[in-house]
């Protein structure tokens, strides 16, 4: 038996729940005979209890592993010390939980609300077969193996926490306190630890792709062999941090070339179609704040490179590779994005106004054609009005609260994509594969 779980806990079936669900249901209300869940030193694993409002449930030590919570609301829940091993929690509703000492190993969180809970470590004391008090947990929480993929974890305690090789991708651990926990070697890439204090925290091995780590406290922070080519962070912050082999982004000063030498090859380049000049490869570098407006930068490599507050308005883009590039508030007004790749790029913010991001058709090839790449991409908050998007696939992307007005989105592949609080008023949507998409309201 590992730790956390009770032996003789008794067991409760689905009938006994849906039961115990509807009092609770009562109780919320107000209305007379309703009674709180207490699923306290309870066994109720595989059951079901989705899309149900479980606000302030008691759960102590609840085996609850390989349930169902998806869309289930378990906000200001006492889930102390609870197994909750693979459960399915997608989209819960975990704002103000009581997590300490919770079991989540290998459980799906992704796109949950965990804002301000409490997941730090902790433990009950319970008697075992000779009548003797032993901890139930003895260890952090752990998290390792959970996806908290697009989870919200606004201001959650997380000090001491376990959850190494974790997915964290595009997570928001805004003032989050994470302190002392051990993250090393997760999936970190688009997550926001804007504010978070990171004192002592170990993120050795992280990939910070798209990272935000601006104002976070990184006190004695284990950075080695992290990665922040193409993250957000203020170079003073790392001073008090442990930074062996930590990989930085380049700066212009650290290329062979300047840039407008680096741009008049590649236009040779372009101009005779790879027989003279070289292809522009700024990949990795540091391009903030400058103008390339106007630019012809066609199929130049710029994967993870910092183009965070550029001017890119009218640049011609077509088939370039900004993979994993990090493009905060920059502007690509009026640019010519077609057959572009741009999966995985954090473009929050940015300006996409009436930019050519559809389909590039192949000159000699009948029917053939390229479609603009941005799966995975973070878009939230980004102007795409009046943008074309014609066939482009946007499958896996973040868009809450993105501007689409107006766009033209025929044949495109919405599919898991998220637009919740996106503005679709007049958006052209025939044809969209919109499968899994959230927050879709036309």
């Amino acid at each position: 038996m590992k730790p956390g779980a009770l032996k003789n806990a008794e067991r409760v079936n689905q009938v006994w729940l849906d039961e115990a669900l509807a009092l609770h249901d009562d109780y919320l209300a107000g209305r007379r005979g309703g009674h709180r869940l207490f699923l306290s030193f309870r066994d109720a694993r595989h059951l079901v209890f989705s899309g149900r409002n479980l606000a302030k449930a008691e759960m102590v030590a609840s085996r609850v592993a390989h349930a169902r919570f998806v869309q289930t609301s378990l906000a200001q829940g006492n889930l102390f010390g609870a197994d909750l091993e693979r459960a399915d929690m997608r989209a819960c509703d975990l704002s103000r939980a009581d997590l300490r000492g919770a079991d989540l190993t290998g459980a799906n969180l992704e796109n949950a609300n965990l804002s301000e809970a409490d997941i730090r470590d902790g433990f009950l004391m319970v008697h075992n077969e000779d009548g003797d008090l032993v901890p139930m947990r003895e260890t952090s929480t752990d998290i390792r193996g959970v996806n908290l993929s697009g989870a919200n974890l606004t201001g959650a305690r997380l000090s001491r926490i376990v959850g190494s090789h974790t997915k964290l991708v595009n997570a928001n651990f805004k003032n989050a306190k994470l302190v002392s926990a051990n993250l090393s070697r997760s999936d970190v890439r688009g997550a926001d630890f804007t504010g978070a204090d990171l004192t002592g925290a170990d993120l050795s091995g992280c990939v910070f792709q798209g990272a935000m780590l601006g104002g976070a406290i990184l006190d004695k922070t284990n950075l080695e062999d992290a990665d922040l080519t193409a993250s957000h962070f203020v170079p003073s912050d790392l001073r008090y941090a442990r930074t062996e082999n930590l990989r930085l982004p380049k700066s212009v000063s650290d290329l062979d070339q300047t840039i407008m030498e680096i741009v008049a090859d590649h236009g040779r380049w372009v101009e005779s179609l790879g027989a003279k000049g070289n292809q522009a490869d700024f990949s990795c570098v540091d391009l903030q704040n400058l103008d390339f407006s106007g630019v012809d930068l066609q199929a130049a490599i710029l994967e993870r490179a910092n183009l965070s507050h550029t001017a890119l308005r009218a640049t011609r883009l077509i088939m370039a590779s900004l993979s994993g590039a990090l493009c905060l508030e920059s502007d690509f007004s009026d640019a010519d994005l077609r057959g572009v790749r741009l999966c995985e790029a954090n473009l929050t913010g940015a300006t996409l106004r009436e930019a050519k991001l559809g389909p590039l058709s192949i000159v000699g090839l009948d029917e053939h054609s390229v479609t603009s790449d941005l799966s995975c991409a973070k878009l939230d908050g980004a102007d795409l009005s009046g943008a074309e998007l014609e066939r482009a696939d946007l499958s896996g992307a973040s868009l809450c609260n993105a501007s689409l007005r107006g766009a033209r989105l025929k044949k495109t592949s919405l599919v898991d994509t998220d637009l919740s609080g996106a503005d679709l008023r007049d958006t052209a949507l025939e044809e969209a594969d919109t499968r899994g998409a959230m927050g879709l309201r036309v």
